[in-house]
């Protein structure tokens, strides 16, 4: 899950993680591999399992929020977010091949942010989630939900992109040490920038929160893309993380689970809120 370059890649949970694929660039640490997932909401359990990606889902208050972690990391990632939205219906899962999620088949193509997009909508139908979905993607994760609503858009009621990955970083000399693997097998490039490079979401509820530690070399760039994915829609808010490195949600927990909630909020319909002052006290600071 690697964004940044190898000096900033972050620990072990986080995946390879720097500023780009969101934790798209380092090869992250073996996962332990747990026996298996439940869904902690149900008090039966079945005898067979969704065929499908390992998913795990808890809590009961809806829209379900689906957490999409980085560049071959565990959604385990989100252990303590899942924890901070209390009530609140989520679902995490592992992509093919990564945590305790069965590996492509050698017939399979390689992946990519839509083949993962499309296996997760499945997963989550298999399991009886049922949408519209609000999607966080954190690094990598944030093409796989970038990704989801251009590919699913009647699936999704609203994005919280936390330091997000984009396709330019495939293109850009910047990221070029980022090793672009997920699962074991690697990542797709050109079908990502061929359908990610440019996205319109509408007036989709987006929230994109940016980290304030990307290297010195590669801050104005990363700022732009991250601008670029905030103009994807006329309903968003931009939030900079004060003082946070690329795991956002282990260095500001409030503030994403708050731009979770945000977002939840206007899955109704209703537009996003104004960016105010009211997120400087969880360490955010509103951007343009």
């Amino acid at each position: 899950m690697v964004t940044w370059p190898r000096r900033f890649s972050v620990t072990a949970a986080c995946t390879a993680l720097v500023l780009t694929a969101g934790c798209a660039g380092e090869t992250s640490p073996p996962q332990a591999q747990t026996p298996s997932r439940t869904d902690t909401a149900t008090e039966t359990p079945t005898e067979a399992e969704p065929e499908g990606l390992a998913m795990t889902c808890s809590g009961s208050s809806g829209p379900v929020v689906v957490l999409e972690a980085g560049l071959d990391t565990s959604g385990d990632v989100f252990e303590a977010l899942v924890a901070e939205l209390g009530d609140q219906r989520v679902c995490i899962s592992d992509r093919a091949g990564v945590g305790i999620s069965p590996p492509l088949a050698s017939s399979d193509p390689d992946p990519w942010p839509g083949s993962a997009a499309d296996a997760l909508a499945e997963t989550l139908a298999a399991n009886g989630q049922q949408p519209p979905y609000v999607m966080l993607g954190w690094s990598y994760g944030g093409m796989v939900a970038q990704a989801f609503a251009t590919r699913h858009p009647d699936l999704v009621a609203g994005l919280v992109l936390e330091d997000a990955s984009v396709p330019e970083q495939f293109e850009d000399l910047a990221w070029q040490d980022i090793d672009w693997v997920d699962g074991g097998r690697p990542v797709n490039k050109n079908k990502s920038v061929k359908e990610l490079s440019t996205v319109d979401f509408g007036d989709l509820p987006v929230v994109v929160l940016t980290a304030d530690y990307p290297p010195a070399r590669t801050t104005v760039l990363w700022t732009g893309y991250q601008q670029r994915l905030t103009r994807s829609t006329t309903n968003a808010v931009h939030l900079l993380a004060v003082r946070s490195d690329h795991e956002i949600h282990v260095d500001a927990l409030d503030l994403v689970a708050a731009a979770v909630r945000e977002v939840v909020s206007a899955g109704d319909g209703d537009a996003l809120k104004p960016c105010d002052p009211r997120f400087t006290k969880l360490g955010g600071r509103c951007l343009p």
